[in-house]
C-alpha cells in the first residue's frame, strides 16, 4: 500500500484549506440547495414529501456523517473511506467499495450537468437536443478546469457560490411565510397515484439529498488538521442541509398552493410570484450556482478517491500521477470529464435510481467498517466517536441498512432491474475472477 499522501509517481498532496473551505465544499456535496427536483412534490404529494425531508436525515445522512467523523478523527488519510474499508474489512470489501464508488461517481455527477441543461428552459424555452448536450458539456469543461487548478480554488469558489445560492432562498422563505395561507402538508399523498410508488420515488430522492457526507474524507490530507476540521464541518453542515431542503419547499407550498403544477426549476417561478422578476431571476441563477458547486465539489472528492485506488494499485498506475504544478490528479479529472459527457444523454430519473442503488452499497460498507475500526484502530488518539458506545455504533449501521433494503424493495419492479443487479454484483465477480487468474499464473 502506498504511504499516506504518496502518489504513484512520488507526488504528495499538500494541506491547503481550512474549516471555511471545507464547510463550503461539504455543504455543496451534501446539499447545494433544493433546486432542480421540485417535480417530485407532484409524484409523492406535499405532505409525504415534507415528512421524508424531515425523517430521512436520521435514517441516512446523520449515520453517514457520524461514521465519517469518527473515522476521520481516527485516521485522516487521502482516499478516506476507501482505505478505511480495506484496512478494516479486508481486500474483498475494499475492492467492492472502490468499484461501487467509481460506478456511482459517474452516475451521480452526471446528474448535475443534466439539471443545469434542463434549468436553461427558464431563459431559453424549448432548448433541447444538440444544444442541450452542448450546454451540459460546456458546464463539465469549465468546472473540470477549476478542479484541475487545485482544491484551494475549488474551495474558495464553493464558499462564494454557496452564499450566492442561499441568499435568494432566504428571501423566498421570508416572503413565503409572510404570505402563508395554505396548509403545506395537504394533501399528504398525490391523489390518483399509487402511494407505494410515491413513497419509493420520494425516499429515493431523499436518500440522494442526504448523501454526500462521506466524500469529504477523500481529500483529508489536503485539509489542515483534518482530524478536528472534518468532524466540526460535519457538525456545522448537517443541520444546514435539512433547513435548506425543507424551508423553501414549505414556504412555497404555504404561500401558493399550486403543488400540482410544480416542475423542475419551480423555485424560480415561485420566486417571481413572491418577489417579482428580480427574485425570480436570482433564484434561477441560484439554481445554476447550486449545480455548479455540487458538481465541482463531487468531482474533487471522486478524483481523489480514484487517485487513491490507482496509488494502491487497484487501478492503472498512470491515474496516480499528480500535476507537477498544481498537485492535482489531472489524468483522473480528464477521464471523469469524458465519462460525464457521455452519461448526460440519459434521463434524470434513470440516473437517480441507479445511483442510489450503487452508492447505498458503499455507504453501508462504510458504516459497518466503523464497527470493525474500533478494534483495528485501537491505538487511535482521542477524538470524536459515534455516541452510545458499542450499541450506538451498531444502531448507526443498522438503521441506514434497513432504509436501503426498503428502497430496494420499493424500486425493485421497474425495467432497470437487470442493470441494477449487474452494477451491484459485477465487482464481486470481477474480484473473484482476478483472484482465480492470479492463482493460475502463480502456479
Amino acid at each position: 500500500m502506498a504511504g499516506p499522501g504518496v502518489a504513484g509517481n512520488g507526488g504528495r498532496f499538500e494541506a491547503r484549506v481550512g474549516l471555511l473551505s471545507v464547510v463550503g465544499l461539504l455543504y455543496a456535496s451534501a446539499c447545494g440547495g433544493p433546486y432542480g427536483t421540485e417535480d417530485y412534490v407532484v409524484r409523492t404529494g406535499p405532505g409525504l414529501f415534507v415528512l421524508l425531508m424531515f425523517v430521512t436525515p436520521w435514517l441516512w445522512g446523520v449515520p453517514m456523517a457520524l461514521a465519517t467523523a469518527e473515522l476521520s478523527s481516527a485516521r485522516p488519510i487521502e482516499g478516506g473511506y476507501l482505505r478505511w474499508i480495506r484496512e478494516t474489512l479486508g481486500d474483498f470489501w475494499g475492492f467492492q467499495a472502490g468499484a461501487w464508488t467509481i460506478i456511482a461517481s459517474f452516475l451521480d455527477n452526471a446528474l448535475y450537468p443534466v439539471l443545469f441543461a434542463e434549468s436553461l428552459h427558464y431563459l431559453v424555452p424549448g432548448i433541447d437536443g444538440p444544444a442541450r448536450w452542448l450546454a451540459a458539456v460546456g458546464f463539465i469543461a469549465v468546472l473540470t478546469y477549476l478542479n484541475y487548478r487545485g482544491i484551494n480554488i475549488a474551495g474558495a469558489a464553493a464558499v462564494g457560490l454557496n452564499l450566492f445560492l442561499i441568499a435568494p432562498l432566504v428571501w423566498l422563505v421570508i416572503a413565503g411565510i409572510a404570505r402563508a395561507r395554505f396548509n403545506p402538508l395537504l394533501p399528504f399523498t398525490a391523489p390518483g397515484t399509487d402511494p407505494w410508488t410515491g413513497l419509493g420515488e420520494g425516499l429515493t430522492l431523499a436518500i440522494w439529498f442526504y448523501s454526500g457526507f462521506t466524500e469529504v474524507s477523500s481529500a483529508a490530507e489536503e485539509i489542515r488538521r483534518p482530524e478536528k476540521v472534518i468532524p466540526l464541518a460535519l457538525l456545522i453542515v448537517a443541520p444546514l442541509v435539512v433547513i435548506s431542503y425543507v424551508a423553501p419547499t414549505v414556504a412555497g407550498l404555504a404561500a401558493l398552493n399550486d403543488w400540482q403544477t410544480w416542475e423542475s426549476g419551480q423555485f424560480a417561478t415561485i420566486g417571481r410570484h413572491l418577489g417579482g422578476r428580480i427574485l425570480g431571476h436570482w433564484v434561477f441563477l441560484g439554481s445554476v450556482a447550486s449545480f455548479t458547486v455540487i458538481f465541482m465539489s463531487y468531482l474533487l472528492w471522486y478524483s481523489r478517491l480514484t487517485w487513491a485506488m490507482a496509488a494502491d494499485r487497484a487501478l492503472p498506475r498512470f491515474l496516480a500521477k499528480l500535476h507537477p504544478k498544481y498537485g492535482t490528479p489531472h489524468r483522473t479529472l480528464l477521464v471523469y470529464a469524458l465519462g460525464f459527457a457521455i452519461l448526460v444523454t440519459l434521463p434524470f430519473p434513470d440516473l437517480l435510481i441507479l445511483n442510489v442503488w450503487v452508492f447505498g452499497a458503499y455507504d453501508l460498507t462504510l458504516v459497518f467498517a466503523t464497527i470493525r475500526a474500533r478494534a483495528v484502530y485501537a491505538d487511535r488518539p482521542p477524538g470524536f466517536r459515534v455516541p452510545g458506545g458499542r450499541a450506538g455504533v451498531w444502531i448507526n449501521a443498522l438503521v441506514p441498512a434497513a432504509t436501503w433494503v426498503l428502497v430496494l424493495a420499493i424500486t425493485w419492479r421497474d425495467g432497470l432491474l437487470p442493470l441494477k443487479l449487474s452494477l451491484l454484483f459485477a465487482p464481486a465477480l470481477i474480484y473473484l475472477g482476478l483472484r482465480l487468474a492470479r492463482r493460475r499464473i502463480s502456479s
